[in-house]
């Protein structure tokens, strides 16, 4: 399978360097690598509901990877991408993983 961390220079143009000229010049091509990448994972994924005979730690790091692009709308040319996304996302154990990440983020700071 592929290097899926090719949403990450997307990610870096766009949210942290997007009014530099060089980002605007690099992003094109950031998103075409993208594409390829996730052209090469839709493929893996064919008609499967997951990467695997069934839900397992490597969906919950894909997904996470995934959900770096939510800023854009890159996966609407991928509706089984989208469609994974959004059922790994909904997945109680999901759910879990991403409260715990988020949980030292919602206490109040003293």
């Amino acid at each position: 399978m592929a290097r899926f961390g090719a949403s990450t220079p997307l990610a870096e143009v766009d949210l942290f360097f997007a009014q530099e000229e060089w980002a605007k010049l690099r992003r094109p091509g950031a998103v075409e690598s993208l594409k390829e990448r996730l052209g090469e994972l839709a493929a893996h994924l064919g008609e499967r509901e997951y990467l695997e005979d069934r839900f397992t730690a490597g969906d919950l790091m894909m997904v996470t990877v995934l959900r770096i692009l939510r800023h854009t709308d890159v996966l609407d040319g991928f509706p089984t991408l989208k469609a994974y996304k959004e059922r790994c996302e909904a997945r109680p154990a999901f759910q879990r993983a991403l409260a715990a990440q988020m949980e030292p983020f919602q206490q109040p700071r003293a």
